[in-house]
C-alpha cells in the first residue's frame, strides 16, 4: 500500500472525527519516518493493540473481532425479527424489519470473511444476547419502551460506532476488512439514528402530556 493512500485514509479518518488529533499526528510521524507502527504490522513481534488489549498480529485481532461481531449481528437479526413479529406500531414495523435484515447480512458477510482468513467460528450467543431477543420479542412490552431501552443501552449513535471506526483506522494490511468495517459502521450509524429519531417521535406525546399534567 502506497504512503499516499495511507495518508489519504488517515486524513479522512481525522476529518470525520474517527481518530483523535494525537492519533493522527502519531500515525503521520510514523509515515514520514517510513517506520513501522506499534500495531503488529512488521514491528518485530511487538503485537497489535486494539480494544484495550494486545494481539499477536493484526490478523489475530481481525479474526477475533470478526468471530465476535458475526455472532452479535446474527443475534441482532434474530432479536429485531422477533420484535417485528409483535410490533404494534405501524410506522416503525417495516423499519424494524429492515434493521433485522441488516444485522443478519452483516453476520453472513463477516462469517464469510472469517472463513476466508482461515479463522474458526468459536464465539457463541451470550446470555445477554438471548435476553435481548426475549425482551424485544415480548408482545406485552410497548414499542416505545423498547425504543427507550435501546437508546439507553447503546448510547448516542456516533459514540456507538466509534470503536468500529477506530479499529478500522488501525488496519494496515487487511484492506478488505478495513473497507468492510467502514460500510458496517455506516449501516450501524444509520440504524442507531433511525431508532433514536423513532424513540423521540413515539415518546414525545407522553412527555408532553406529563408536562401538562404537572402544570
Amino acid at each position: 500500500m502506497s504512503r499516499d493512500f495511507e495518508f489519504q485514509q488517515l486524513l479522512r479518518a481525522y476529518r470525520k472525527g474517527i481518530i483523535s488529533q494525537s492519533t493522527f499526528e502519531s500515525e503521520m510521524a510514523s509515515l514520514e519516518a517510513a517506520a513501522p507502527t506499534t500495531n503488529g504490522n512488521g514491528n518485530g513481534g511487538a503485537g497489535f493493540k486494539a480494544f484495550g488489549r494486545t494481539y499477536k498480529s493484526e490478523r489475530a485481532a481481525v479474526v477475533s473481532f470478526l468471530d465476535k461481531v458475526r455472532v452479535g449481528e446474527a443475534n441482532g437479526g434474530e432479536a429485531f425479527a422477533a420484535w417485528a413479529e409483535v410490533c404494534t406500531t405501524d410506522c416503525i414495523r417495516t423499519g424494524i424489519r429492515i434493521v433485522a435484515e441488516r444485522e443478519a447480512y452483516h453476520s453472513r458477510v463477516f462469517a464469510q470473511r472469517l472463513a476466508e482468513l482461515g479463522g474458526e467460528a468459536r464465539a457463541m450467543t451470550s446470555e445477554a444476547g438471548r435476553k435481548a431477543t426475549a425482551y424485544l420479542g415480548n408482545p406485552s412490552i410497548p414499542d416505545n419502551e423498547k425504543l427507550l431501552d435501546f437508546t439507553k443501552r447503546v448510547g448516542k449513535p456516533e459514540d456507538a460506532i466509534k470503536p468500529i471506526c477506530e479499529f478500522a483506522a488501525l488496519l494496515k494490511e487487511d484492506l478488505s476488512t478495513k473497507e468492510a468495517l467502514r460500510l458496517f459502521a455506516e449501516d450501524e450509524l444509520s440504524t442507531a439514528k433511525w431508532i433514536w429519531d423513532s424513540c423521540a417521535a413515539l415518546n414525545a406525546p407522553r412527555r408532553d402530556a406529563s408536562a401538562s399534567a404537572s402544570m
